[in-house]
């Protein structure tokens, strides 16, 4: 019984309109994307907040005297950016030299790692948006020959109807399983992201603290 149902299933996909195979084929383009981007940034997030909360916890424990040694350590970790600039502005500050508008400076890295952790979720949420649009305009473009079929047969019957509608509902079915993992997978990154940027914010409130008791700015 399972089997006949799925071999249906794959004889109403394998026969649909070329209109049904472009929405087809969107859904499938879609659908790789979202889950290119959902692997990727999930990997690259989750190494980042690692990094950057071991930055923020070696900072806040072990004091400005080993600051410089921990910067250069975490310097080549995936949250590096951070890091390498307060490692700079130290050496600046040991130099005796003056750091322009250090609050700016700090305020726009924060900000350029945060689209950074953002690049690309864009194109989940458009995803997730899209996808049973999608579904829904093959849904109706099926229904409407469907009805036309009809017209042109001059019968109502279940073995007129049904393909016609079972293929157009399955457009359907195919826009939900695109929309529904890349809105899963953009809701779950971005608090990601979130707890993230709470961490780059304790860190750039330290780094404000620092350098402003400093007196250099």
């Amino acid at each position: 019984m399972n089997g006949s149902v799925e071999l249906s299933v794959v004889k109403l996909i394998l026969q649909s309109s070329i209109f049904t195979w472009i929405i087809y084929s969107l859904l499938l383009l879609l659908s790789v994307f979202s889950w290119t981007i959902i692997l990727n940034k999930y990997l690259f997030i989750t190494s980042y907040r690692n990094s950057i909360g071991e930055f923020l916890k070696q900072m806040t424990s072990q004091g400005g005297a080993q600051l410089e040694d921990i910067c250069m350590k975490m310097s080549s970790s995936t949250a590096k950016t951070m890091p390498i600039l307060i490692l700079k502005m130290l050496r600046y500050r040991e130099q005796g030299k003056s750091i322009p508008a250090s609050d700016a400076v700090i305020n726009n890295v924060v900000m350029h790692e945060y689209n950074k952790l953002t690049e690309n979720m864009n194109i989940l949420a458009t995803a997730a948006n899209i996808s049973p649009l999608l579904g829904l305009l093959g849904t109706v473009w099926g229904i409407m020959f469907s009805f036309i079929n009809i017209g042109q047969q001059g019968s109502a019957s279940i073995s007129t109807v049904a393909p016609g509608i079972a293929e157009a509902l399955l457009t359907t079915i195919a826009g939900l399983l695109v929309a529904i993992p890349a809105m899963v997978g953009h809701n779950f990154l971005m608090n990601s992201v979130y707890k993230c940027q709470d961490t780059l914010d304790r860190v750039a409130d330290f780094a404000h603290e620092m350098f402003g008791k400093s007196g250099v700015s």
